[in-house]
This record gives structure tokens, C-alpha cells and sequence, in this order.
């Protein structure tokens, strides 16, 4: 029941644009009664302009991670990949 309920949650999140850790926290919390933990994964690169030498840092979410306690008391952990 938990997991559908973060599933549907996290699937109307626009990564895109700004979104808050802490927002999110929070909006689960109402629906889960528990504060879950979220694990953030970036993949960072750097692209070089050959020709005036100036680097462009560049960060693309990569996936987001939520840990909770299911139904019974055990702890669980869901992935989500971001494209």
C-alpha cells in the first residue's frame, strides 16, 4: 500500500524544474505517517570550450532512492531512475 502510494507520488514530480528535498519529505510523510529517508544520485561532467579554455560544470539527477518501513515493520528501499 505504501509503495503504490510513493510510486504515484514520485511519478507526478516534475524533475525538470525545482524541486525541494524537503518539500518532498515532508508531502510523504503526511501520506506514509513516517518521515522517509531519500537518497539523491547525480552523475556530474565537465564540458571544455576548446576555444575561449572555459569549463562547464554539468549535473543530471540520475535516480532517487526512498527508504521507509512497509506494513509490517520492515524496512524497504525503492529505486527510481530519472531520464
Amino acid at each position: 500500500m505504501k509503495e503504490a502510494a510513493i510510486r504515484e507520488f514520485l511519478s507526478k514530480v516534475d524533475w525538470s524544474k525545482n524541486w525541494s528535498y524537503q518539500v518532498l519529505e515532508n508531502e510523504m510523510k503526511s501520506f506514509l505517517g513516517e518521515r522517509p529517508t531519500l537518497d539523491i544520485k547525480y552523475q556530474k561532467d565537465v564540458s571544455i570550450n576548446e576555444n575561449t579554455q572555459e569549463t562547464i560544470e554539468i549535473q543530471k539527477l540520475v535516480s532517487v532512492s526512498v527508504i521507509f518501513t512497509d506494513d509490517k515493520d520492515k524496512i524497504k528501499k525503492l529505486e527510481f531512475l530519472i531520464d
